[in-house]
């Protein structure tokens, strides 16, 4: 079955696109996209990673998620997961230069990024947590901001109100 994601702000990309830049984060969405598995079968298919790349899908408004009962009544039910679309449907306005600074978020290294995100967290606990306020505290553009909260996992875009995340079960 096709169904397409609908992005309409450029900073929405970024998990999806996230989402694919490696091996195993591949392989989890494309097994997703084919059946229902739980965090164990991919595990086992998988290895590591997997909790990672089921965040991400979630974080793109990407995965659908049900309990299979087990064949064992006194069994214990257990999640499984799915991946909801298979197409993009895209409709933003961007310029070039602001899309590629997003390009840049998404491709970023690492050791890097995760520096980025130390830094916008001490922010929002000083009490700045504005995509206006922590931009000009950091010297960043309010479009890097926006896409490196959309990346990162330990963080929540609302509007334009950047918070710290709470640790969610996938």
């Amino acid at each position: 079955m096709r169904r397409a994601k609908l992005v309409n702000d450029v900073v929405d990309l970024v998990p999806i696109m996230h989402m694919f830049s490696t091996t195993t984060y591949k392989r989890v969405y494309s097994a997703l996209l084919n059946g229902w598995y739980t965090i164990q079968e991919l595990r086992e298919m998988f290895g590591d990673g997997v909790e990672e790349a089921l965040k991400i899908l979630k974080s793109a408004g990407m995965l659908e998620v049900r309990w299979r009962m087990p064949k064992d009544p006194a069994g214990i039910p257990e999640k499984e997961y799915h991946v909801t679309y298979t197409h993009l449907n895209a409709s933003f306005y961007v310029s070039l230069i602001e899309f590629n600074k997003v390009l840049d978020i998404i491709f970023m290294p690492e050791d890097e990024f995760e520096d980025v995100v130390r830094k916008i967290v001490d922010e929002i606990r000083a009490g700045r947590m504005s995509v206006q306020h922590i931009s000009r505290e950091l010297k960043l553009d309010p479009i890097v901001v926006r896409a490196i909260a959309k990346r990162s996992l330990r963080l929540n875009l609302k509007g334009n109100i950047v918070e710290i995340s709470k640790e969610v079960e996938v």
